[in-house]
């Protein structure tokens, strides 16, 4: 056999116990194409793991979990035995003729050992040296084991992408490449990052500059403003500082009257504090008696409830000695009842006992015997003594049954009066039950008739007790509403002073609204303000209108016009209602915001006036709102027309001198007009104008107080209500007594009822065990008479039969029957003897039981109970009487002490009258007083806001950065104010020389400078930072230009590498596809074609992508000759496996290994195909393999093939046979070589 082209191969295998291989076996020799043969569980497919177990393949592929699995082991015992150890050793011939020997050795240790030569190496140089000869052991180029045949036949399109990057050697790229496309990816969004920075940077830059120069500009116009400020805040001070100085000077002359006021004030105080302590001194005693009346009332209203219990208690009380003494009297007659029995006890004893002396003497008389002689005597005994010895026996049964007879008629009779007494007991008891049944019905009756009317009583009590809280309550309510009143009443009067001209003002308008019809009424009348706090502002508001009368027309207002005239009347001002003009409301003015609001919304109706003119109500911006009937409303209007007011005087000059004018008032009476005028300060009439709309307040709460106290005398007597509340307390605690001792009879009732029927059902029991054992032992007395008067018979013919010549003799028709009839009458005797003795016994006993019963015991205790109760009701008959007592003595002492108290208010009023004089006169002094004070206020006031705006303007123009002029030595200058006292000297001498007047104008025109700078500031919208940031920006944008120039090279370096791996991984992969796909169509058609079908079938491989073939599937098509194309999931078994062989053949043929190892790859071909498999190996491996070599089919390779078919192995150099030593349980091998026996 000629040698092989290719560089080496196979030439044995030595084993040492790996798997089934026990012991050293040397295996071989291997011939170009060697066929494995045996039956299946000899150990083949263990030969080829042995094969790729040298060559270095894991343990998983080799059907075994871990090493020490693939050591042989006979049993599971042996598997635990320590330094078991295997190896394998592939002795590999080179194409020079040398040998080579690889060596892998299981340790004791369970690890793998590499020997190379016999040199202990380790894996990464094994691994190399294999390489080195053409032996891919992760690629497994040399390998094809069971089923991995069918495994490549089903391989999807990426699966054999995967396939043949391990062949190509590409795959050992992959995590390279796999991270530089991610570096690459990373370096690329980097770059965007870096440029996108850039960019926005850029972007910045050129928006800072502009908002740089937009800085430049608004810093100038800030100084220029800042100027302008100074001027402004210095003129400002430089005013202020001269108002503060006038005002000073007229605040001293106030001050100065205002002394004298007030010494006259503390006058008057003085003399209303002597009369106050006066009448302390009255109200304190009043107080004290109110006290006492309060404290003896209230104790008699609590003696009251007391007083109704202790009539329950005589109630009750005298019921129970009722029922005592009704209980005592039946007592005494059972007691004498008893006495009366004992006595008859005694008498009927008395009578048996010689009833029983009687009989005992007849018994003795009547006991004579038969005359006889003294023959017959003898004869008679002589007879009798036969008839007894003839008799004996049977006289003998009859004695027995004479005894037992005798002894149950004795326990029958007792069993009959044991019977009947439990007769009798029982019937005694039903009595006693219904008695008490009775009584405990006529109990619950009268228990539920007071639980109904404990129920209606508490009802009633529960509505007094509501009744009585809600008139308690309005009591208090209406004392504290009046109470109040009273002081408000007190105040309006002390604040209000009325002049003899407004009185005589008041009465005129009376006259003229009674006289003439048409007339209303004067406006303070007819309206007033919502709050105290508008009335001076709302005075002022109408000026001159306030005490205008209202009419409905010119007419009406002429004739009362006319009338005053002729009554010489002050004159007055009327309102002609049809004839008036007015403004309509500006609706936005009430939308102003802050404090201000139209003086038209703070006016209202009194209560008595709404429902004259039935007005509606509304609400409008957070403000209850009288919307005025259409005729008033007009005057209301025509008064006040669009007239704001506000709370401060600040917020006033905003509404009346900027932008559009109004005319503004101040609730402290403050007039500001559209013209720029402003009107303050106060004086007397105008502060006694403004009292005058609580005038009709006034008359409203004298007349709320009428109506309060006439519902506080509607609610009735409260102490009448407490009276009738304690009565009916009284009466339920009573009833509740009531109930509480029926509950206790009526549960004393049911423990004897219980009692009782516990002792019925014992007597029945008794009663039905006594009746069968008497019905028993009649029925036996029965039975025993008839066997008695059986043995009588008996006796009686013998006797009679025996006594029949001597009872001949003797003159006697039957001796027997006459003794008989002598025994019959002592048997008489005998029985009445034993009737009366019973009847003696059963009388003692039943005096005995009398004797014994206690009936004086009850008595006595009931005459205690009786005793006892009596007492009780002397002491409660007794409380009552104290109670009484007390109660009178305590109603004439509150007499005494009303009497008393009328006494000393009678004194306290004098006195108030008094004190009101002098509040009086107090009054109009506090009025003057109060007077000035407000006017000394108003200027303090004026000096203190000036102080404070000139404060602000100061904290202003720190908080502006404005620096003022201020003199160094503030001593030269005289300056009303304390503080820094400024430098005037600056200022424009226009401007200090100016009118007040001029101010507004002057304050104007720089109002609408400083606005003109401030607008055009605001429209600047600056950035100040700009300035610093815009130098930050072209250093940043400096930096982050080389930044993106560093992420350009970055990027540049990645993406070059990462193209260096892809390029080399594609030409790896084209390089064995091309191959590949070169060569398996030429392989398909070998191992298809045959005479019937010379060229063969079809096949070929497809990328899906060409450009990254490595990452997308390849499409393996295969056509078998004269069919169509079909995928490879549609072909048959066999179809199937000579497509995959083709394609593992045309893998082999890239980078070919020296040997081609196949586990029975023919398993799913028929003959045919086995055949043309086989001369495929067979031509690669052997002589044909020199001939049929071509360049692209590569060289040709050593086969070894596991095969169970002979269509197959006969075409094999050599066989190795491999059977099973069952003596030695292990496997074995043969040689054969059949180039011996080849055909020629």
């Amino acid at each position: 056999m000629p040698s092989l082209i290719s560089p080496g191969k196979i030439l044995r295998l030595e084993l040492e116990n790996f798997k089934s291989y026990k012991g050293q076996q040397t295996i071989g020799p291997f011939s170009d194409f060697t066929a494995i043969i045996g039956p299946n569980g000899a150990g083949k497919s263990n030969l080829m793991d042995a094969i790729s177990f040298v060559l270095g393949v894991r343990t998983g592929q080799l059907r075994g979990a871990q090493l020490k699995d693939l050591i042989y082991a006979y049993d599971d015992s042996e598997k635990e035995q320590r330094g078991r150890r295997a190896y394998v050793r592939l002795v590999y011939g080179l194409a020079s003729g040398a040998e080579l020997s690889f060596t892998r050795t299981i340790t004791s240790a369970g690890a793998s050992e590499y020997r190379i030569d016999g040199r202990v190496v380790n894996w990464d140089e094994y691994n190399g040296k294999l390489r080195s000869l053409g032996i891919l052991v992760k690629a497994r180029n040399f390998l094809v084991f069971q089923g991995d045949v069918e495994s490549i036949a089903s391989k999807n399109p990426k699966e054999l992408t995967a396939l043949l990057e391990q062949i190509s050697g590409s795959e050992e790229l992959k995590r390279e490449y796999e991270d530089l496309e991610e570096k690459k990816a990373m370096a690329e969004e980097k770059s965007a990052l870096v440029y996108q920075k850039k960019r926005t940077i850029v972007m910045e830059r050129k928006q800072k500059k502009e908002q740089k120069e937009e800085a430049e500009k608004h810093l100038r116009l800030q100084n220029d403003l800042k100027s302008l400020k100074k001027d402004y805040f210095l003129w400002q001070l430089f005013n202020i500082e001269k108002d503060i100085s006038k005002m000073n000077e007229d605040l001293e002359g106030e001050k100065s009257s205002r002394e004298d006021v007030m010494l006259e004030i503390q006058q008057f105080a003085d003399e209303i504090n002597e009369k106050n302590k006066e009448q302390a001194k009255y109200l304190k005693e009043i107080a004290q008696r109110e006290r006492k009346i309060a404290d003896r009332t209230t104790r008699l209203d609590k003696s009251q409830p007391e007083l109704l219990k202790l009539n329950e208690e005589m109630s009750r009380i005298k019921s129970k000695i009722k029922s005592c003494r009704k209980e005592l009297d039946k007592k005494k007659a059972e007691r004498k009842r008893h006495g009366n029995d004992i006595e008859e006890l005694h008498k009927g004893i008395k009578d048996l006992t010689a009833k029983l002396e009687d009989l005992n003497e007849k018994s003795r008389d009547s006991s004579g015997k038969l005359p006889l002689l003294d023959s017959q005597l003898t004869e008679y005994f002589q007879i009798k003594e036969d008839a007894g010895m003839k008799t004996a026996k049977l006289r003998d049964e009859k004695e027995v049954l004479d005894r037992q007879q005798h002894a149950d008629i004795e326990a029958q009779r007792n069993l009959e009066e044991n019977l009947q007494q439990l007769s009798n007991r029982e019937q005694e008891l039903n009595e006693q039950e219904a008695q008490m049944r009775a009584r405990l019905k006529k109990i619950l009756d009268t228990s539920n008739e007071h639980k109904e009317e404990l129920s209606q009583l508490k009802k009633e009590l529960r509505a007094m007790q509501d009744k009585h809280r809600d008139a308690r309550n309005s009591y208090e309510s209406l004392k504290k509403k009046i109470a109040e009143l009273e002081n408000q009443l007190r105040e309006l009067k002390a604040e209000r002073y009325e002049t003899e001209r407004d009185a005589k003002l008041s009465q005129a308008v009376e006259t003229l609204k009674r006289l003439f019809q048409g007339v209303h009424g004067r406006m303070t009348d007819l309206c007033r303000p919502t709050q105290k706090k508008y009335n001076f502002a709302v005075t002022v508001a109408m000026g001159r209108f306030m005490d205008a009368v209202v009419v409905d027309d010119e007419s009406t207002g002429k004739e009362c016009i006319k009338y005053l005239k002729e009554q010489r009347l002050p004159p007055q001002t009327f309102i002609p209602l049809q004839s008036v003009r007015v403004k309509p409301i500006i609706e936005r003015l009430r939308t102003l915001g802050g404090t201000a609001k139209l003086i038209f919304d703070v006016i209202q109706y009194p209560f008595e006036l709404l429902n004259k003119y039935s007005p509606k109500i509304c609400y409008f911006c957070g403000l209850n709102i009288h919307t005025f009937d259409p005729i008033l409303e007009k005057a209301v209007l025509y008064a006040v027309g669009n007239t704001l007011v506000c709370d401060d005087l600040a917020e006033a000059k905003v509404l009346s001198w900027s932008g559009e004018r109004f005319k503004v008032v101040t609730v402290d009476g403050i007039l500001l007009t559209k013209s720029g005028t402003m009107t303050g300060g106060t004086s007397g009439g105008m502060e006694a104008r403004s009292n005058k709309w609580d005038d009709k307040k006034i008359e409203g709460l004298k007349k709320k107080k009428e109506q309060l106290e006439s519902e506080l005398e509607e609610l009735g007597s409260i102490r009448e209500m407490q009276l009738k509340e304690s009565e009916t307390s009284g009466r339920i605690s009573g009833l509740e007594k009531k109930i509480q001792y029926g509950e206790i009879e009526k549960r004393s009732i049911e423990d004897k009822l219980s009692l009782l029927k516990k002792e019925k059902r014992n007597i029945k029991d008794e009663i039905g065990r006594i009746s069968p054992e008497l019905r028993k032992l009649k029925e036996a007395i029965d039975k025993r008479s008839k066997e008695i008067r059986e043995l009588e018979k008996s006796i009686n013919e013998i006797v009679d039969q025996i006594f029949e010549d001597f009872s001949r003799s003797v003159g006697v028709a039957n001796i027997r029957e006459y003794e008989e009839n002598q025994l019959k009458a002592a048997q008489n005797i005998a029985e009445e003897r034993l009737s009366l003795s019973s009847q003696l016994a059963k009388l003692k006993y039943q005096l005995e039981y009398e004797r014994k019963r206690d009936v004086e015991s009850r008595i006595t205790k009931l005459e205690t109970s009786i005793s006892s109760l009596e007492n009780e009701l002397k002491q409660v008959q007794k409380k009552e009487t104290d109670f009484k007592s007390a109660t009178e003595k305590a109603s004439d002492e509150i007499d005494q002490l009303k009497k008393e108290v009328a006494e000393w208010k009678s004194k306290s009023e004098e006195c108030e009258k008094e004190i009101q004089e002098l509040r009086k006169q107090n009054s109009a002094a506090t009025t003057r007083l109060s007077k000035l004070n407000r006017q000394i206020n108003s200027k303090e006031a004026q000096i203190e806001q000036l102080i404070s705006e000139k404060r602000e303007i100061v904290e202003k123009c720190e908080l502006e950065h404005i620096e003022l002029p201020i003199i160094s030595d503030p001593m030269e200058t005289e300056s009303p104010t304390m503080g820094p006292v400024f430098d005037f000297s600056q200022l424009n001498r226009s401007h200090q020389g100016r009118r007040t007047s001029d101010r507004d104008k002057l304050e104007a025109e720089f109002k609408q400078k400083i606005d003109t700078l401030v607008s055009e500031i605001e429209r600047t919208a600056p950035n100040l930072k700009a300035l610093d940031q815009y130098a930050a920006l072209q250093q940043k944008e400096r930096d982050v230009t080389e930044e993106f120039e560093a992420a350009r090279k970055e990027e540049k370096k990645v993406a070059d590498a990462y193209n260096s791996v892809k390029q080399r991984r594609y030409e790896l992969f084209v390089e064995a596809f091309s191959h590949i796909s070169g060569n398996i169509d030429k392989i398909y058609k070998q191992l298809t074609k045959s005479n019937t079908h010379p060229l063969g079938g079809t096949a070929y491989l497809n990328l899906e992508n060409e450009d990254d073939p490595f990452l997308h599937g390849i499409k393996y098509t295969a056509m078998p000759p004269t069919k169509r194309f079909r995928d490879m999931e549609q072909l048959s078994g066999g179809e199937k496996t000579v497509a995959a062989l083709a394609l593992l053949f045309s893998i082999h043929s890239y980078r070919p290994s020296p040997f081609f190892i196949l586990d029975e790859v023919d398993a799913a071909l028929d003959n045919l195909n086995v055949a043309k498999v086989a001369g495929f190996i067979r031509s690669k491996s052997c002589e044909g393999a020199r001939s049929n070599q071509d360049g692209d089919e590569g060289t040709g390779f050593q086969s070894i093939v596991i095969s169970l078919k002979d269509s197959f192995y006969d075409k094999a150099e050599a066989l190795v046979g491999v059977y099973r030593d069952s003596e030695r349980s292990c496997s074995k091998t043969l040689t054969f070589d059949l180039t011996k026996y080849r055909e020629s």
